[in-house]
């Protein structure tokens, strides 16, 4: 998949799109990248927290993911 006009889009939208499908092919690190980026790009983007957030479960993180379960919580609507 070309990524980079869903990058220029400059909105969180396709890039928790690209992490979603990074995770799902186990690149749980360069997924956990987008939705960093996401969160950067958009910071109220409830989402963005939660999905990072799983993956930071699945890599052991807990205090991190407890972080942003608590921010994704903050900023649903």
């Amino acid at each position: 998949m070309n990524y980079d006009s869903l990058i220029n889009n400059h909105t969180s939208i396709p890039l928790n799109i690209i992490g979603v499908e990074k995770a799902d092919l186990g690149e749980v690190e360069i997924a956990i990248r987008y939705f960093t980026e996401a969160i950067e790009i958009d910071p109220e983007d409830p989402k963005a927290y939660f999905n990072r957030a799983t993956l930071k479960v699945k890599l052991g993180d807990i205090q991190g993911a407890r972080d942003d379960f608590i921010n994704a919580k903050k900023r649903s609507k």
